[in-house]
């Protein structure tokens, strides 16, 4: 999670290169324990916004972070998986 907030400190948009290297990063990590997809892993995104307690965690390590979250899964969601 720490370079999320660098990149969201760095002022990057979630779709930037950097930004959807370091989603691919964590995708990868979680489809080595668990198979995911597209939409399963939308709902992770979502869930860092819709959840109180998650959105909590989130802005409580840095402000935006949560929605900053959300939107660079929900780019890497639509342009890398496909199923």
């Amino acid at each position: 999670m720490i370079r999320l907030t660098e990149l969201l400190a760095a002022g990057l948009s979630a779709d930037t290169d950097r930004t959807q290297a370091e989603i691919d990063t964590q995708y990868r990590a979680l489809v080595r324990i668990r198979p995911a997809t597209a939409e399963e892993y939308r709902a992770i995104g979502r869930s860092c916004v819709d959840n109180a307690h998650w959105r909590a965690a989130y802005e409580s390590i840095a402000p935006g972070l949560a929605a900053y979250r959300r939107d660079a899964i929900e780019v890497y969601a639509a342009a890398r998986l496909r199923y």
